[in-house]
């Protein structure tokens, strides 16, 4: 995937970001194909993310992209990530007595996943995002402050 990230105001296209590896950038556009004439005279605020990767159960990749935010959250989770074949997902999120708070089954599916979990009814403690796969069990922490 094709990433523009600006480092001591020079413009890079870059390649091969490392999963798990937290970046910052900002961008201004241009009107012309050369980047050079038209460019806008302000840049957007920066912006911070924590690159997500594949996730691999018995050698081989299941969920993609995964990606859970805000974590920590006072409130309210979105978790997205993209299931790289047809399989039967279970998501659950559990507290730490194992007490499931959120159910959801998804049969035959493929592509791409984004849920917005509210929890903004649950005490502030730990929990625990499951994604069951065809493959295995996937397990995130979610803090909810």
């Amino acid at each position: 995937m094709e990433r523009f990230i600006l480092i001591e105001n020079i413009l890079l296209n870059k390649f091969g970001l490392q999963e798990g590896q937290s970046y910052r950038a900002q961008a201004r556009t241009f009107c012309d194909s050369t980047l050079l004439s038209y460019r806008s005279t302000s840049w957007t605020p920066l912006i911070f993310w924590t690159q997500p990767g594949s996730i691999r159960i018995n050698g081989s990749i299941s969920i993609s992209n995964m990606n859970i935010y805000p974590n920590p959250s006072r409130d309210i989770f979105y978790v997205s990530f993209n299931s790289e074949k047809i399989q039967n997902l279970k998501i659950r999120i559990l507290n730490v007595i194992g007490e499931i708070v959120y159910d959801e089954s998804l049969y035959q599916f493929i592509g791409e996943y984004i849920k917005k979990i509210d929890l903004r009814n649950y005490e502030k403690a730990i929990y625990f995002l499951e994604i069951q796969t065809d493959q295995g069990v996937i397990n995130k922490k979610l803090i909810l402050q």
